[in-house]
């Protein structure tokens, strides 16, 4: 009897576990014939011509001995849903996060990030934290619970476009760089 209570106790608790939103998170790589230091040479010359080209875009840390790098930046979101809405118009910042090694980079972008438009008439929308699926249903100040929804979904997906685009970029002059061409 006590190992049936323990035993749906533990499903319960990971069927409430396993529901919870988790935020989105973009990976990638690339597989260069180089060594480590070289791929991670490669990857700080090739910054300037992918994550380094967004606004705000700049490296935080650069580990030579792990040969991490670690950056932000951002873009400027407009709403294809919701045209007339300049409150959800804003900034969706992420953060970027480059490991190389030997063979390989492998390219991280997560910690995304909506902030509305604050110099609005109606004040700013801010949207938060970007999931990889469904938002936790939690109230939006000043919009209502479909448009937070859709909102998300819509920057959901132009995070997701405008990241592909610029990995494709830093993958690219990496090979450029490395003389391996396209």
């Amino acid at each position: 009897m006590r190992t049936a209570c323990l035993l749906t106790l533990g499903l319960a608790c990971f069927s409430a576990f396993a529901q919870e939103p988790r935020p989105l998170v973009i990976a990638d790589g690339v597989a260069l014939p180089l060594s480590g230091v070289q791929v991670f040479r490669e990857a700080l010359k090739s910054w300037p011509f992918s994550f380094g080209q967004e606004p705000g875009a700049r490296i935080v840390l650069v580990d030579t001995a792990g040969r991490n790098i670690k950056g932000m930046a951002r873009f400027n979101f407009r709403s294809s849903t919701l045209g007339s809405r300049e409150e959800s118009m804003g900034v969706v910042h992420y953060e970027v996060s480059i490991q190389a090694e030997n063979g390989q980079c492998r390219v991280q972008v997560g910690h995304i990030w909506h902030t509305g438009n604050h110099n609005a008439p109606g004040g700013g929308v801010d949207i938060g934290l970007i999931y990889a699926s469904q938002r936790p249903q939690t109230s939006i100040q000043g919009i209502s619970m479909g448009t937070a929804n859709r909102l998300h979904d819509d920057i959901r997906g132009q995070v997701q476009a405008r990241v592909a685009a610029v990995m494709k970029n830093f993958f690219s002059a990496m090979r450029r760089n490395a003389g391996q061409g396209q």
